[in-house]
């Protein structure tokens, strides 16, 4: 059955390149969206690429370890398929156990896939040398870059956990919190009923937040006014690029569809990774409390 358009068209098209107005808007408000970046085909090959990871994968026990987590009540309590000799793995919604014979029903209940930049030529063309990605990447960050991580986050259909309000860089560590960024690629129309994303424009200016582990890693406290979020709806093949400290979140999918998104983040090479002991003297509040996730992990993680 053939979905029905659910989001009516809000941004400009995606463009190969950034230019000065739109490079202005992006360090002011700390984001953009725009639709069209995918072709239709790529949307396809997208989704295709999602499902036979899944096919391929699961309880393959020659290329791909099995675990389950049950003992925290948390969005990481699910089941997780892991490669073997890759760092792709993919993780099912919290509680979730898949039955070894319905495999083809465990695509209805993914919470995130991970790595998989590798994984499928589509991948690879898409965190590459697709010319609007790579133009916008060029544009913020230069022309030498590198990809900095790879996630697919999946809601599915009457469910799908909320990601509470986080910075990103909360949970990365680099030297520079301004060289590293993410898009995030629709590959369904996403709304504000099946779980778009939210965001607080602006709200990279605040600088680092301090973070808590509730259910997730997340910003703790009254920190800025939740009434003033954004929800970024954008059509399949749309994009939102959003500054690696802007707070957002996604909510519980309400809708009978599912919402299925590609996350890329990067970081320029003159930005390298640090350990994240050096990184809690550098993502701190202005009082210098550290603010990464890592600094508020519980000792028994």
């Amino acid at each position: 059955m053939l979905q029905t358009e659910t989001v009516s068209k809000k941004y400009p098209d995606c463009p190969v390149g950034l230019g000065e107005a739109e490079l202005a808007e992006y360090w002011e408000k700390g984001y953009l969206a725009f639709e069209n970046a995918l072709t239709a085909e790529e949307l396809q090959k997208s989704r295709d690429g999602i499902s036979d990871l899944v096919q391929r994968y699961a309880f393959n026990d020659e290329i791909c370890e099995m675990s389950v987590d049950t003992s925290r009540k948390s969005n990481y309590s699910g089941t997780t398929f892991r490669s073997k000799s890759s760092n792709f793995s993919f993780m099912t919604e919290p509680g979730y156990v898949p039955d070894p014979a319905r495999v083809d029903e465990l695509e209805y209940h993914l919470r995130k896939l991970s790595g998989y930049s590798k994984e499928a030529p589509i991948f690879r063309q898409l965190t590459g040398p697709h010319p609007k990605i790579k133009g916008i990447r060029d544009a913020i960050l230069g022309p030498v870059s590198v990809i900095y991580q790879t996630m697919a986050l999946v809601k599915p259909p009457h469910g799908g956990v909320e990601k509470p309000w986080h910075q990103d860089n909360a949970y990365f560590a680099t030297e520079n919190l301004d060289r590293v960024f993410g898009m995030w690629i629709a590959l369904d129309d996403a709304t504000v009923e099946n779980g778009c994303m939210h965001v607080l424009s602006g709200g990279h200016r605040l600088g680092p937040l301090r973070h808590q582990h509730t259910s997730d890693c997340e910003i703790a406290g009254e920190r800025f006014d939740r009434s003033e979020a954004i929800p970024i709806e954008i059509k399949a093949g749309g994009i939102l690029i959003f500054h690696s400290n802007l707070p957002h979140q996604t909510p519980v999918n309400e809708s009978a569809r599912r919402r299925r998104a590609l996350q890329f983040h990067y970081r320029a090479a003159d930005n390298p990774r640090i350990e994240h002991e050096s990184y809690k003297s550098i993502f701190v509040e202005k009082d210098g409390t550290p603010a990464t996730c890592h600094a508020a992990r519980p000792e028994r993680q």
